[in-house]
């Protein structure tokens, strides 16, 4: 199919190891920083700048869960093995946290992108994926919190929107928009009180006390009993459009299960068109059979988990679909990247990606596979 489309160019290729760090993405005068998460159930620091005066309009942002049954609300915080840091090109940033507080429930994977979109304006997405590493289902609720200082002052916000946008302002005009798809449920409210309800030692749910309001933004946004069988992934995002209208924004999300939780398919690049200049995708396997045979079905529409010769199919198999063949590194990993073009007769296309290699050791005594990772090609 990606042959068939003048869509991309698929060469294998290589990441970077990342290191756990506080990091800060740049691109233009676009800049967020993320300061490292602590053992503590604190939000971690964020500074959001998006002009050439460097002023923050962030204060905090980070991402809270509470399965079934716990007692309270808990952060992703450095509890277990954790990783990250900042790619290369430095638009990019992630925290691994290999087993979410020790527990053998989840592992919670934090992707951070940003792009700008002029001198004083810019998009940051925040993305988290759980998986679930036992062997039954795992229920959960999700929370996304943020502390904004617009223009670097607190006290003087103002906020408008829905249970699934907050804009906020103040006397500047510089606006920050920050969008929750598919939330159940949102708060705004005067520092700490979100806060403190989160990092308490009770259960909190978010009441949709909704804009407008007026005073030291905080926000947050709520996903409630949301269902992971064993080995499935799910994604979740928040998007901060600085002074943009950030109409078509890129979207990556992962779906299904793989045939192991060893193996995590990835990108560390959004699916965006730029007139300015070619951009590219890359799509990562991490954890596989070492030095195995190894392809990437790509196509433009996902298959329901659709069984095949003792694999799991959550990309469509027919035609236009492609299925480039190499060999996985000594460390178990490949990639691919794909190259974007500008047309925009793509904006908005979604495509859905899903790796297999060859392991004698598997279940089916032939292979393993990934989970599914839909790729929405968004526009500057």
């Amino acid at each position: 199919m990606l042959h068939n489309l003048p869509l991309i160019l698929a060469v294998a290729g290589c990441g970077t190891a990342l290191t756990a760090q506080a990091f800060t993405m740049t691109e233009g005068n676009f800049r967020v920083t993320n300061s490292a998460p602590t053992i503590s159930h604190a939000p971690c620091g964020l500074a959001l700048r998006s002009d050439a005066l460097n002023t923050n309009h962030g204060f905090e942002h980070w991402w809270y869960y509470r399965v079934a049954g716990d007692a309270r609300e808990l952060s992703l915080r450095a509890v277990g093995p954790t990783s990250g840091g900042l790619a290369p090109f430095q638009t990019h940033g992630d925290r691994d946290f290999g087993d979410v507080d020790l527990r053998g429930l989840l592992r919670a994977n934090v992707d951070l992108d940003i792009y700008a979109t002029g001198p004083a304006s810019g998009v940051f997405t925040s993305r988290v994926t759980l998986t679930n590493l036992s062997a039954a289902p795992v229920t959960l609720d999700l929370f996304a919190y943020t502390d904004l200082d617009i223009a670097g002052t607190s006290g003087n916000d103002v906020c408008t929107g829905t249970s699934n946008t907050h804009v906020v302002t103040d006397w500047t005009g510089v606006q920050v928009e920050i969008r929750a798809a598919g939330a159940d449920a949102s708060d705004v409210g005067a520092y700490p009180l979100i806060r403190n309800q989160l990092t308490n030692t009770s259960v909190d749910n978010l009441a949709n006390v909704l804009p407008p309001f007026s005073g030291d933004y905080t926000g947050a946004f709520q996903w409630s009993n949301r269902t992971l069988q064993p080995r499935e992934e799910l994604s979740f995002t928040v998007v901060f459009a600085v002074d943009t209208a950030a109409s078509r924004v890129p979207e990556v999300a992962h779906y299904g299960a793989g045939s192991t939780t060893a193996a995590q398919i990835s990108t560390d690049t959004l699916p965006l068109q730029d007139n300015s200049g070619l951009r590219f995708l890359g799509v990562h396997l991490d954890g596989a059979q070492p030095n195995a045979p190894v392809g990437l079905l790509t196509n433009l529409a996902s298959a329901p988990g659709l069984p095949f010769g003792g694999l799991t199919l959550w990309v469509d198999p027919t035609a236009p679909a492609t299925f480039p063949i190499g060999i996985t590194n000594p460390s178990g990993r490949t990639s691919y990247v794909f190259a974007i073009p500008s047309g925009p007769y793509f904006t908005g296309l979604p495509f859905y990606h899903q790796y297999f290699w060859v392991n004698p050791a598997s279940s089916n005594g032939v292979g393993d596979y990934s989970a599914g990772l839909q790729t929405r090609l968004g526009r500057l």
